[in-house]
């Protein structure tokens, strides 16, 4: 199986025994695996962590999580943006969505495999 790798934004990295410490976590809330790199971004305000994916998520355990998506405007609309924002996390779109902030926010229901 191959892999690749991104960078997550992490906020304000102050040294890197404090990223060694951190990475690890950040990287599993997104379903990866923390490399050991990072670097800042902004200084004094953002810094990012490099995190590893398999390119396709494996394992027995499903979790759905709804993910913040923009405006969707109908079912034909979720059905064009939900997939490719789903699987921006990790995951695959469930085929549900809902409206939580009307015309400013949407959400898409996403099924990650850990």
């Amino acid at each position: 199986m191959s892999t690749f790798k991104i960078n997550i934004v992490a906020g304000p990295l102050w040294s890197n025994d404090e990223a060694q410490k951190l990475g690890g976590r950040i990287a599993a809330a997104h379903l990866g695996k923390f490399t050991g790199q990072w670097s800042t971004i902004v200084e004094g305000e953002m810094s990012v962590i490099e995190v590893e994916y398999d390119t396709q998520p494996t394992g027995s355990t499903e979790y759905t999580m709804d993910v913040l998506a923009g405006p969707l405007w109908s079912i034909e609309d979720a059905k064009e943006v939900c997939p490719a924002i789903c699987a921006s996390y990790g995951g695959t779109w469930n085929g549900q969505w809902t409206t939580v902030v009307e015309g400013k926010m949407s959400v898409c229901g996403c099924v990650f495999k850990f």
